[in-house]
């Protein structure tokens, strides 16, 4: 079986190096971080906790368990597999390691787990890496699934590829899902029921002191109502644009604040913004004078969205007009502000579902109805407010999440090294 692994691993590399030899040509970007990406850099931790979360949504909510784990004693290090995530980890925590997670094959895997030592491999929501899991366990390394989840969108593809999934997942030793919804569906594709449990959803941990924005940026945006649009896609920035001029016809003028979904977009969207006239600022260059309604900021920075959120009248949340499916609908929330959304909410459906319960968020099928929905929002602002905190003590049902998945790591652990002095 060795044998034929190493043999299948060292066949996949051969077909694979023109195509990554060629991607790094075209791409100078994909260069960075690339010895981590085969696990030939990185930091040595060996018995600590290694937590993986995809890019900035998974690893921001990462972060609070990492903190958790952090107060009870444990040594922590984390990885991304994206750039942005990686930043964003760095800078939030600077004092915990942070790289790039290690391509998804054996020798890759076995280098970076080699080179790290971890006691525990911990991945948030659904990173699944057959390799990178199958090595961990090979090294009797504790595995651990938490925020687990498979959305209404995903779980038909994952059931097809059931054959695949049922021995990595039977590899973990303990597995928390999001929902008794999401404890079922991990079950029907193999895990074993005896270690799945429900832990909650990390995004959902309510965070008693939101962020506050930096000196420079509280300075530029004055009093003026923000009607902030985050985490935005192609398409849904015109949308905004539009509603925000509709608003300001209306008599409702407003700042608006743009955040594209990938920062490398803020010049297209800078653009599509002074072509409607607008005064446009980068929140890089921001510069000393005030911001007025009727300008608009885009967001080219990472980091701050949430702070923004918080000094909203009304937010929309990005990835739902464009069909993408939604991003983190909970994270104006969590400051107390309103949400609106478009019709793509599948990877997000479980929060929707909250917000709609309780009123906080709204759906919109299309542009105009964003328009009347932005309207509506900034011409009544305690309605807005009373939407905004009904949101937030709805979500207080859902706190001590990150309690929970700690001590679902920190047992699983305790229960391994019993195991091991047995």
């Amino acid at each position: 079986m060795r044998a034929f692994r190493d043999s299948a691993a060292a066949l996949a590399a051969l077909v694979a190096l023109p195509v990554g030899v060629a991607a790094l040509a075209l791409r100078p970007a994909w260069r960075e971080g690339w010895r981590e990406r085969i696990g030939a850099e990185g930091f040595p931790a060996p018995g600590s906790v290694w937590v993986h979360g995809a890019s900035v949504g998974e690893i921001s909510a990462a972060a609070r368990l990492i903190d958790r784990l952090r107060e009870r004693g444990q040594r922590v290090v984390a990885s991304t597999t994206t750039l942005a995530g990686r930043e964003v980890m760095r800078r939030s925590r600077p004092d915990v390691p942070c790289q790039l997670a290690p391509l998804d094959h054996p020798w890759c895997a076995e280098a970076a787990l080699a080179r790290v030592a971890p006691a525990a491999l911990v991945l948030i929501e659904t990173e699944l890496w057959p390799f990178w899991i199958a090595a961990a366990r090979r090294r009797a390394i504790s595995l651990i699934l938490v925020s687990a989840r498979l959305s209404d969108r995903s779980y038909p593809r994952y059931r097809r590829l059931r054959p695949l999934l049922h021995s990595t997942l039977g590899r973990f030793d303990a597995i928390g899902a999001r929902t008794p919804i999401d404890r079922e569906r991990f079950i029907e594709l193999g895990a074993d029921p005896s270690i799945v449990s429900v832990s909650g959803d990390l995004k959902l941990e309510i965070d008693e002191k939101p962020r506050a924005s930096s000196e420079d940026l509280e300075r530029a945006l004055g009093a003026a109502p923000l009607f902030v649009a985050g985490s935005t896609h192609a398409g849904e920035e015109v949308a905004a644009l539009d509603a925000f001029a509709a608003a300001e016809r209306a008599g409702a003028p407003a700042i608006l604040v743009i955040a594209p979904r990938r920062v490398e977009r803020a010049g297209e969207v800078v653009e599509a913004a002074q072509q409607r006239g607008r005064i446009v600022r980068r929140r890089s260059a921001l510069g000393a004078q005030p911001l007025r309604a009727g300008e608009v900021v885009v967001l080219d920075t990472l980091g701050e969205l949430a702070s923004l959120y918080a000094r909203s009248a009304v937010a929309f949340v990005g990835g739902t007009l464009a069909p993408i499916g939604g991003h983190n609908v909970l994270e104006p929330v969590l400051a107390r502000r309103p949400v609106i959304y478009g019709p793509h909410t599948q990877n997000v459906s479980h929060a929707v579902e909250i917000l709609e319960r309780c009123g906080a968020g709204r759906r919109v099928r299309n542009a105009s109805e964003l328009e009347s929905a932005v309207l509506a929002a900034l011409r009544d602002p305690e309605q807005a407010r009373a939407r905004g905190e009904a949101g937030w003590q709805a979500l207080q049902l859902h706190r001590g999440s990150v309690d929970r998945a700690a001590d679902l790591v920190l047992d699983t652990i305790a229960a391994a090294a019993g195991r091991r002095g047995s």
